[in-house]
């Protein structure tokens, strides 16, 4: 049998495409009579359609599984102070194992160095370390030595760690099939796990720059197409999980109540008078302006460059000092989006006020916008929350997993996983029988921990 992992790589569709990959046809002409399956987690249908012609498969069986998963909770938070939403994320995360994913090397580097320095217990994976790096990393990540990577996308194929709580981009990725991908290596043990993402509007024109690098015109526009939908995605109002699913083409009508939307749909107000300030302020300073600089007079900053310019003399310099800097930022990336301003990347994406903002600045008609979440909620869960377990006897039990996986040389999931453990500290089983009822115990794990762990039960219930 050649079975073909990662398949969606063969097509010219995918979002891992490798040319030299379509040599794998040859398989086919050479062992005709060999059976050949190929495995992916994702693939759109014309990518499905595409890999079974790129492999010669004759009538193949297709079975498509649900891309439902419904245990992970969908997160995007509006990106303002980045390491300072990370700190306080992870500050809530109790020592639970989690993957942060960036784009670059040197910002891997840099946040997983800032982390450690907090006392996290987080360690950096890209391409640019050695073999020996990133063997230790991925070990120590999978034995719960280490409880946070951060890392490139070249971290995560082939690993299969079921107690994986939360995935988080720190930046928008290329496609939603890599999104995808990456944010369902959480709660692979079906307990609850969060997938959050950062997002900057300003970044989705960023990414696009990288497309013009692409000779192939056909595969630049693919990866434009794809990209669009991502973005998309990231600026959408509706149920994350409907889209991501309909993406898929597994189409779900009702939304999911388990996602940023669903929990906390936004609230609009009549946002006439912060955009005909933004506007204002835009127009006064001659859009010559970027972001940073325009919050920076809404709110009356005392800085050299305003003062350079003579804007701290300008009727709108100050004139939204009442609300914050993140507050200001949402604004006007609203109005971004709304189509009032566009930003003019040949000009350091100075802000210019479009025709549509005219009427806005007359007073014609009343604009609503939506409140800035300034703060995500982030309710911290007890993943483990459908057992009710006594938590320092599964604190123990789990100190013992370790021990017992460090002298074997294995991870500890391959002992027990965190529902197992959970399910004993609820029922507390004391002897072989009432050992065997708990799920994922049969005779193998009895006879080989059993004994361990039951004298742990009974030596706390006989201390408590």
């Amino acid at each position: 049998l050649f079975a073909i992992d990662e398949a969606h790589c063969v097509s010219h569709w995918g979002h891992d495409f490798r040319p030299h990959y379509f040599r794998l046809s040859e398989l086919k002409q050479r062992f005709s009579h060999i059976p050949m399956m190929a495995l992916t987690a994702t693939a759109d249908k014309a990518t499905r359609v595409d890999i079974i012609q790129q492999l010669g498969l004759n009538t193949p069986y297709v079975h498509t599984g649900s891309f439902d998963r419904p245990n992970i909770r969908y997160t995007i938070e509006e990106k303002f102070k980045p390491l300072t939403q990370l700190l306080r994320y992870l500050k809530d995360q109790k020592n639970q194992s989690g993957i942060i994913y960036c784009t670059s090397r040197k910002r891997v580097d840099d946040i997983a160095q800032k982390l450690a320095s907090a006392g996290l217990n987080a360690a950096s994976y890209h391409a640019g370390m050695s073999n020996e790096q990133r063997q230790f990393v991925q070990t120590g990540f999978a034995r719960d030595d280490i409880h946070i990577v951060v890392a490139t996308v070249a971290f995560g194929m082939g690993i299969n760690k079921p107690n994986v709580r939360f995935v988080l981009h720190y930046d928008i990725p290329k496609s939603i099939e890599s999104y995808y991908q990456e944010t369902g290596r959480a709660g692979r043990d079906g307990l609850a796990a969060e997938a959050i993402m950062y997002f900057d509007p300003a970044d989705i024109g960023r990414v696009r720059r990288f497309f013009e690098d692409i000779e192939d015109e056909q595969r630049r526009r693919v990866e434009e197409q794809r990209f669009n939908a991502m973005a998309s995605f990231a600026e959408a109002q509706t149920c994350r999980r409907q889209i991501l699913l309909n993406y898929f083409s597994e189409y779900k009508r009702e939304p999911c109540g388990n996602c940023d939307i669903c929990l906390n749909p936004a609230k609009s107000f009549d946002g006439t008078l912060v955009a005909q300030q933004a506007l204002s302020c835009v127009y006064r300073a001659e859009q010559r302006f970027g972001l940073g600089y325009i919050v920076d007079l809404l709110r009356g900053a005392n800085t050299s460059r305003i003062r350079d310019n003579n804007h701290h003399q300008l009727s709108t310099y100050g004139i939204g000092k009442e609300h914050s800097n993140e507050f200001w930022l949402s604004i006007l990336r609203q109005l971004i989006h709304q189509g009032l301003l566009s930003q003019d990347i040949t000009q350091g994406s100075a802000l210019r006020l479009t025709e549509a903002a005219r009427a806005i600045l007359k007073g014609e008609y009343a604009l609503q916008l939506a409140e800035p979440r300034l703060q995500a909620k982030h309710v911290y869960q007890d993943k483990l929350t459908q057992f009710n377990y006594d938590k320092k006897l599964f604190a123990k039990l789990r100190n013992l997993r370790k021990e017992l996986a460090d002298a074997d040389d294995v991870p500890p999931y391959v002992v027990f996983n965190d529902k197992t453990l959970a399910e004993m500290a609820q029922l507390m089983p004391t002897n072989d029988s009432e050992f065997l009822k708990i799920s994922g115990v049969g005779f193998t794990k009895l006879n080989k921990y059993g004994s361990h762990f039951l004298h742990a039960i009974r030596n706390y219930l006989a201390t408590s």
